[in-house]
C-alpha cells in the first residue's frame, strides 16, 4: 500500500468514526472503507445473535440436550471473531482484511453448527445472522 492510499485510508476511517457520511450514488462501487463500515454494522448485529443464541444452547445443553454443545461453543466464538472485526474495521487498521477473512471463516462455521438445529428458531436466527456477516465480510475482502 503506497502512502497516498494509507493517508486515504486514514481519512476514511475517521470518517466513519465521527459518523459522517458521504452522499454517494446507488451505482458507484463501494470503496474498502464504506464496505467496512457495512462489515461494522453486520459484525455488531451478528455477535448479538452469537451471544443470545449462545445463552440458549447453554440452556439447552443444561436440560440434558448435549447436541447443543458443539453450537454453544461456536457461538461464543464467533461473537469474539465479529467484535474483534468490528472493532478493527472501524478503526480502519492495517489488519482490516486480515479480520474480515477470520471473521467470515468464523461464520460460516457457527451458521454450519446452528444449522444442525434446523427446527430451532434461536439458532436459526443466529445462523441467519453469520451467513449475512460472512458475505459482508467477504465483501470486504474482496476490495
Amino acid at each position: 500500500m503506497n502512502r497516498r492510499e494509507m493517508l486515504a485510508g486514514l481519512g476514511a476511517g475517521v470518517a466513519t468514526l465521527a459518523g459522517v457520511e458521504a452522499a454517494q450514488a446507488d451505482d458507484k462501487p463501494k470503496t474498502f472503507h464504506e464496505c467496512c463500515a457495512d462489515c461494522c454494522d453486520t459484525c455488531g448485529k451478528c455477535a448479538v445473535e452469537c451471544f443470545k443464541c449462545y445463552a440458549h444452547c447453554a440452556d439447552q445443553v443444561a436440560r440434558g440436550k448435549k447436541d447443543y454443545a458443539d453450537c454453544m461453543k461456536a457461538c461464543l466464538d464467533c461473537a469474539e471473531f465479529c467484535k474483534m472485526c468490528g472493532s478493527v474495521c472501524a478503526k480502519g487498521g492495517p489488519m482490516a482484511m486480515i479480520a474480515c477473512e477470520a471473521c467470515a471463516k468464523a461464520c460460516e462455521m457457527c451458521a454450519k453448527a446452528c444449522e444442525k438445529h434446523p427446527e430451532d428458531k434461536v439458532c436459526a436466527a443466529c445462523a441467519k445472522a453469520c451467513r449475512d456477516c460472512a458475505k459482508s465480510c467477504a465483501a470486504c475482502c474482496k476490495k
